[in-house]
Order: C-alpha cells, then structure tokens, then sequence
C-alpha cells in the first residue's frame, strides 16, 4: 500500500500543478476583462465628458452679425468663409452676417479648466505610473498631477530616475504643439497584468518541464518496481527450490544420528552439529526470501547478541576464517533498537565476508568490528566494520553501493546494494563507507537509531 501511494504522489502533484495553472489563467483572463471593461468604461467616460464642453467650446468660438441691424447669433451650422447670407429677423430680408470671433477670455479659462481638470481624472484612472516632462526631461505632470515650478534636488533626482526606468520600459512619446514643434515627452510604464502577461510563457515552460520531470520520475519509479518484483520473484522461486534439498538433508541428518555407531564418533556428531546449524540458517535465510516484497518483522533488543552470534558462526566454519586473520570485537552498546535479527545478521555477515575477501593472499590481518551508543538526537548506535585490507580505490567509492558493482570475479555486485536497503529502508538507518585508502583497508559504518521502547 505504501509503495502505491509512492507511485501515485508524482501523479497527484501534477494533477494539482495543472490545477494551479488553470486557476492562475482562469484568474488572469479575469483580471483582464476587469481591466478591459474598465478601459472601455474610461473611453466612453471621456467622450462623454468631453462632449459638451468641446461642442460649447466650438458653438461660443464664433458668431455670426448681421451687416444692417447688428443682430448677433452663434453660428452652429457648419461654415468656411468669413460671411453668409441669411433672413434678417429686423429688417425681414436677407442680409450679409459676418463671423467673428468673441473676446470672451473668462469663459474660455473657464472650459480649459474643466477641460484640464477632466483629463487629469482621466490619467488617474489609468494602472500604471505616467510623467509629462518638458523637452529638458524635467517633471512638470505625475500621474495628472500638476508639479509644483520648483522642486528640490533630492526630488529631482528621483524624478530622472523613475523618467529613467519608465523608458526603459515604453519609449517615451513626444507631445508637439499646433506647429509641430516639441515641447515635451510623455513617459509611461505598464501595470501588473502586463508584466504578468510576460511570466505566462516562461510559466507554461516551466510547468511543461516539471510535468515532463513527474513523469520521467513516474517511469522511473515503475522500472523500478518492475526490477524490484523480478527480484521477488527471482527470490521467493529461489526459496521455493532450496527448501526441497533442506528438508532431504534434515532426514539425512536423522537418519545418520539415530545409526548405533553415530554416537561414539565424536567427529561424526561435531559435523553433524554444524551441518545442522547451517541447515537452520539456511532454512532462516530461505524463509526471508520466501517473504520477499513485504515488510519484515521488527523487534526490539540490544544489537550486540546477533554481532556475537554472526562472529561465531563464520569463525565456527572451518576453513571459512583464514589462518593468521583475526577477528576482534569491541561491543560498548547497551541500547536497543527495532530490527529484524536476521536481517541485521546477513548485513554483518556481509560486511564481515568483504572484509576477508579484502585479505585474500595476505598472511597476517585484523578485521574488528566495534559498537557504541552516541547521544545524537534522540540516540543512535553506531556500528563499524574495520579492516587492514587491500582497501577500496578512490575513483570507486561513490559507487560501491551500486548494483552491478563488484571486485571480485563471479560476484553479482549485490552484497552491499542490499545492505544499503536493509538498513535504511527497512531500519531506518544509514551506512557508510567511513574511510579507505588503497593498501591500508576499509571502514564501514552503520547508524541505527535507538528504539522508542528502550528502556534507558
């Protein structure tokens, strides 16, 4: 159930991914039609505001007199010359009207003012930061906000650079007059949905990489349990095929005690015990591999029982421990932790074999394996296996934990790839490589944190 839920977490995080995308966009389309309606709004708000004034501004800028009573009338008909001809209400003919021009000053600074007034309201509504300067760059409009004539220097100089940034971004547009000559810029920025617009693409890229990515790591999760239950399979069949020869050589084994002459053969019964204690461990080991795949069964206790017994049997074994290499143990832990025995012994057992083999051809060596109780955390109890071996070359280190990875001819290269899994998969440890030189031997260490249960 566990490594289901594995396989389903990369498919679950893209599923929300995707979710928060379609929520962003959805969001984003949202806050666009928001500001589309708004600028919509603002366009109509401005030809509507703009309407009256301007026409009055058109009906009062001329009028038209009358050449023989000197009746005046606004001229709102449209008109190019400078007189018309038209029905005199006094004199009840037609006439010549003359169009001219009235000094009204007051109610023309009146409407520039609305006028003004109107289009600083406008620029207000607009989201992003707008500045009309003159031709020297110097602020005189910020965001429809007329600049006091003096500014202080201070100011100034975060004036030019908001000038600066602003055309950094949109290039400034010049504001000319009737004659077509410049008298100055209108600098303006962009909002927050604009930049935003500029993210979505990278967006996009990088949510199709990191879906890319989830499946690539789903692919790679499902070889792996493809491989993981070839290698249960491959065990549990393995299992299957050894506890058929493990039972025949259970009854031979009785068969040969219950003989009338068994018992006087002293060599007889001492082989006869060790065989039986390599058929009991073969039978443990055959029952590990016959539940391949599921968790093991953990229990709780002290790790230097099962150092001790795994030391004895491989020095038990005769001819297994070369002469002249001596086994050493120096066992200082007293805390216990959860661990499945055999496990923990096949682990030790392995470490201890690599460390033979490192010593193959030598006369003399040492192997020692140590453990202590270190106060880190809530405790752990660390494990090492030191030997004067041959040692292990600096280029190989990193990959001595790797399946396939073996200096021995005939070896699978799983011995250590297996230690790895039981230890920190199932034990919820950590081991290591702790030091070696070419020539001057090995040091393995194990770290194996205390049980709950432990009563110290």
């Amino acid at each position: 159930m566990q490594n289901y839920g594995r396989r389903l977490l990369p498919l679950f995080i893209g599923i929300v991914l995707i979710w928060v995308f379609l929520w962003y966009s959805h969001d984003l389309v949202s806050r666009l039609r928001v500001t589309r309606n708004r600028a919509n709004e603002t366009i109509a708000w401005f030809w509507a505001g703009t309407q009256v004034p301007l026409s009055s501004f058109a009906d009062a800028s001329r009028i038209a007199v009358c050449s023989e009573c000197g009746e005046a009338i606004p001229v709102t008909w449209p008109s190019s010359g400078s007189s018309i001809n038209r029905q005199c209400p006094n004199e009840s003919r037609i006439t010549e009207w003359f169009i001219v021009t009235p000094p009204d000053s007051a109610q023309r600074q009146l409407l520039f003012e609305n006028t003004t007034a109107l289009f600083g309201e406008l620029v207000k509504r607009l989201e992003y930061t707008t500045v009309l300067s003159d031709t020297s760059l110097v602020p005189m409009v910020l965001n429809g906000d007329a600049l006091p004539d003096s500014i202080p220097r201070d100011e100034m100089l975060q004036y030019a650079l908001l000038i600066k940034e602003l055309d950094s971004v949109n290039d400034p547009i010049p504001i000319e007059n009737i004659e077509g000559e410049i008298i100055g810029y209108l600098h303006y920025g962009s909002d927050d949905i604009d930049r935003e617009l500029l993210l979505v693409p990278y967006i996009e890229l990088g949510m199709l990489l990191l879906l890319a990515l989830l499946f690539m790591i789903v692919i790679k999760m499902e070889m792996k349990r493809e491989k993981e239950m070839s290698w249960v399979s491959f065990a549990k069949e393995t299992a299957h095929q050894i506890s058929t020869p493990l039972s025949s050589l259970m009854g031979w084994m009785e068969l040969l005690r219950e003989r009338p002459e068994a018992s006087a053969d002293q060599e007889l019964v001492e082989a006869l015990d060790y065989i039986e204690n390599d058929v009991e461990r073969l039978k443990e080991i055959a029952a590990r591999y016959g539940e391949m795949g599921k968790r093991p069964r953990m229990q709780t206790g002290p790790v230097n029982p099962v150092i001790i017994s795994t030391v004895h049997y491989l020095c038990g074994r005769a001819g297994f421990v070369p002469d002249g290499i001596d086994i050493q143990t120096d066992l200082n832990s007293m805390w216990s932790v959860d661990m499945n025995t055999v496990l923990m012994g096949w682990v030790i057992e392995n470490l201890l074999k690599n460390s033979l083999a490192s010593q193959t051809g030598s006369e003399s060596g040492v192997i020692r394996i140590t453990s202590r109780d270190v106060e880190e955390g809530e405790g752990l109890v660390v494990l090492e296996v030191i030997d004067s071996g041959r040692g292990i070359a600096f280029r190989d280190q990193k990959k001595i934990f790797k399946a396939g990875y073996t200096t021995r001819r005939g070896g699978w290269g799983l011995g250590l790839t297996l230690c790895k899994r039981i230890i920190e998969e199932y034990h919820g440890g950590r081991i290591r490589l702790g030091a070696s030189s070419p020539g001057k031997g090995a040091a393995f260490v194990i770290e194996l944190p205390v049980s709950s249960k432990d009563p110290g």
